[in-house]
Parts: structure tokens; C-alpha cells; sequence
């Protein structure tokens, strides 16, 4: 829907605009874990944490069904030429044309990038409380992460969207992995002093870790996009997060053994802003291939549902394909 409705000179501070939710739930997550918990309502202890956050859900979902459209596509010859063409596939040809883009080299790499990076925020989000109680056992983290991650995490993604979108007008797609190699770099001797130094200064230099740090995900997003055919952004972004949280979401593990060798602290130090260095050097490489192989990798037509630009007419489109 993001990709249909904005154009590429905003797509970036668009998905940046909706990660916010990422934030928003991390940190409430410590709000509701901590303080709902404690509150022991009808003696239910942590249950209530679920019957809690899953309230707020059943009514976003009815507002979306009642004011979210599917974008309008009829009387533009390029999208009505393209959903004839994709309903026409067999399952199998769809899924080769989701599939054959991320065999190339650009798009493999993003995703081994996106997936290391992905693994650096899970290691933390699934280890700050423990990493708290365990040296700062007095310290009540969720008076400090249940707003941190959220502002912090917000305006980092907004605004690395807005900057990649401010600078890709002039260097094109390359601008926007800039931006994802030095906000990763940046962010990590942060994200060190946040595991080195004591509360409460363990937690104030957070907000600029989060701030510089997560410019990436919505970045990450808008470059994808427009490294994939039209007719496959939809299922190329869900095969996309589908590989970096298996990947990110299995880092994790390395914890208890690394913990059990030499400590807590030093496993996440190596595991979280370890992540963000490797990441960035990762997003470089990608940078290089991208560099030498965007005019190929990158489809003719590219253009979103609601650009500005005047439509083709269907013949013009054919011709062009």
C-alpha cells in the first residue's frame, strides 16, 4: 500500500512514518510487562499483559477495514496491464518472480545486511530487562524503556527516511545505502557506552543510539522496492522480512552460550553493537554491487501507483516492457 500510494521521493520518510509502530509496542512492552504484571489484576499476575495488548486490536483492525482503500488502479494502463498479467501466472511462475530478483547479487546481500542488523535489535530487545536485573537489579527499567525506544526509535526512523528521501534526489538510490552504512557505524559506540556506564547514563545515551541507529528500517524497505519488478513489491518486502527475522530472530540463541564463556555484558557486546558494525560493513558491500549493476537490477516502469508522472497509455506500456 506504501509503495502504491507515495512516490520515490517520499517513499522513505512514508515507511519510516509507519515503523513507528516497531517503537511504540517495543516500549510499551515495558510499561505493560512491568508495571501490569506487578499489578496482579484479579490475580491473574502477567495474563492480563495479553488481554491487555490485544484489546487495542480488534478495534484498529475494524478502522483500517472502514477507512483503508485498496488503491485505485482502474484507468491507468500500466496498472490495469499489470494486474491482468500477474493473474495470470501459475502459483509456480509467481513464485520464480518473486524468488529469481533476490538471487541477484544486490538483493542477496541486502538481505544478509538486513538480517544482521535485525539480529543486533532482537539480541537487545529479548535481553535488556534481564541485562538490568541482573547488574542494576534496584533499577526500574520500565520508568526509562517504556518511552526511550519509542521516541528515539520514532524519530530515528522518520528522519532517516526523510534525509535518504532529501539526498536521493540528487544521488539516487545510492544516497539512501549511505545512509544505512553510517547510521549503523554511528550508532554503535553508543550502543557501547549504553552497556558500559551505569544507570541512569546507561539509558540517556540510548536515545541518540536509537535516534542514529534505527534510520535503517524504513530505508532498507524504500531500496528494496525499488530493486524489485512492480508486479512482486508486495510479496518481495513479505519474503524479504520473512528471511532477515528468521535470520535476526535466530541470533538470540548465541547469547546463553557466549554468557556462559565470558559473561552477560561481553556476549552483548559482541552480539548487539557487534551487529551494527557488521551490518554497516555489509551495507557497504551492498553499496558496491548496487553501484555496478542498478541500471539492470533495477525494472523499467518502476514508477508508483500515485506518481506524479503522466500515465503511459496501455500500448505505450507494452512497447516499453
Amino acid at each position: 500500500l506504501i509503495t502504491d500510494y507515495f512516490s520515490e521521493s517520499i517513499r522513505g520518510s512514508a515507511m519510516g512514518f509507519y515503523n513507528w509502530g516497531i517503537y511504540t509496542g517495543y516500549s510499551l512492552s515495558f510499561v505493560v510487562g512491568n508495571y501490569i504484571t506487578r499489578a496482579n489484576i484479579m490475580g491473574m499476575g502477567w495474563r492480563w499483559t495479553f488481554f491487555i495488548c490485544a484489546i487495542p486490536g480488534f478495534i484498529v483492525s475494524a478502522v483500517i477495514l472502514l477507512t483503508v482503500q485498496e488503491p485505485l488502479r482502474v484507468g491507468t494502463g500500466r496498472g490495469d496491464l499489470r494486474t491482468a498479467v500477474s493473474s495470470n501466472f501459475s502459483f509456480k511462475q509467481k513464485l520464480a518472480k518473486i524468488l529469481n530478483p533476490f538471487l541477484s547479487p544486490s538483493l542477496l546481500l541486502l538481505c544478509l545486511a538486513g538480517s544482521i542488523r535485525n539480529a543486533g535489535g532482537y539480541v537487545w530487545a529479548y535481553n535488556a530487562q534481564l541485562y538490568f536485573n541482573l547488574y542494576y537489579p534496584e533499577t526500574d527499567v520500565g520508568l526509562w524503556l517504556s518511552w526511550i525506544p519509542m521516541v528515539g526509535g520514532s524519530f530515528g526512523v522518520l528522519f532517516g527516511g526523510f534525509i535518504s528521501d532529501r539526498v536521493v534526489k540528487r544521488k539516487g538510490i545510492h544516497a539512501r545505502i549511505w545512509v544505512l552504512v553510517l547510521s549503523q557505524m554511528i550508532a554503535a559506540p553508543f550502543l557501547v557506552g549504553a552497556l558500559w556506564f551505569s544507570p541512569p547514563y546507561s539509558f540517556l545515551i540510548l536515545i541518540p543510539a536509537y535516534i542514529i541507529g534505527e534510520m535503517w528500517v524504513g530505508v532498507t524497505l524504500a531500496i528494496l522496492v525499488e530493486l524489485v519488478p512492480p508486479v512482486v513489491r508486495t510479496s518481495a518486502v513479505a519474503f524479504y522480512l520473512f528471511i532477515i527475522t528468521n535470520i535476526g530472530g535466530n541470533v538470540p540463541l548465541l547469547v546463553p552460550p557466549l554468557t556462559t564463556l565470558y559473561g552477560l555484558r561481553i556476549a552483548l557486546l559482541i552480539l548487539y553493537p557487534g551487529m551494527y558494525v557488521l551490518g554497516s560493513l555489509l551495507f557497504l558491500s551492498t553499496h558496491c554491487v548496487v553501484h555496478r549493476y542498478h541500471e539492470r537490477a533495477r525494472p523499467e516502469g518502476s514508477e508508483p501507483l500515485l506518481d506524479s508522472a503522466e500515465d503511459f497509455s496501455e500500448e505505450e506500456y507494452v512497447k516499453r516492457k
